[in-house]
């Protein structure tokens, strides 16, 4: 195998950079990291704002396409938003995973708190999705994609709920061992 690595990065917003440069998002934050780290590796950037992970899975053949060789799959925080049925987003969930699978792709499942979603119980029911699913499939967990910035309004936007430069590279910062781990167990 030659040439950089190639990571999906799948998911909403908060991959795709909403709001920011395209090297400002995510994936080109976390490609840039681990060039740091002696990695080379390109993260392709499959985000799209506003999207549900019913929606990924109608761009799912895109992704495919793109030939990765390992995914970074991030949705969640949309579903919750838009009250979606928990057990439909965990069957959603775990069909892009079986899709990746099918494929030998390695994934590392990025999980979201549902903290703006206003029934107790929801919440409950959707957190347990990630870990449940990472449980089942034997995937590493990334346990919530906001908290590296959430709650501090030096790290947002405007809108209090996307992250600005600094608020994506806090979570780059925090998810790199685990897409090191990604890109190491690919290519070691």
């Amino acid at each position: 195998m030659s040439g950089p690595l190639r990571i999906a990065c799948f998911g909403d917003s908060l991959t795709e950079g909403y709001g920011l440069a395209p090297d400002e998002a995510l994936p080109a934050v976390l490609e840039r990291d681990l060039l740091d780290l002696g990695i080379e590796a390109r993260c392709l950037n499959f985000g799209v704002s506003g999207d549900t992970a019913e929606d990924g899975l109608n761009r799912l053949r895109m992704v495919l396409d793109a030939d990765p060789d390992g995914v970074v799959l991030a949705f969640g925080a949309n579903d919750c938003f838009l009250d979606e049925p928990v057990d439909e987003v965990a069957a959603r969930l775990s069909s892009l995973i079986e899709a990746f699978r099918k494929r030998d792709l390695p994934v590392l499942l990025v999980g979201v708190n549902a903290g703006l979603n206003p029934d107790e119980a929801y919440r409950a029911r959707f957190e347990a999705v990630f870990p449940d699913l990472a449980e089942r499939y034997d995937l590493p967990l990334f346990p919530d994609i906001l908290a590296p910035y959430q709650g501090d309004p030096s790290m947002t936007l405007l809108d209090g709920l996307h992250p600005n430069e600094t608020g994506v590279e806090a979570m780059a910062r925090a998810l790199l061992p685990q897409v090191e781990a990604l890109a190491r167990g690919i290519r070691p």
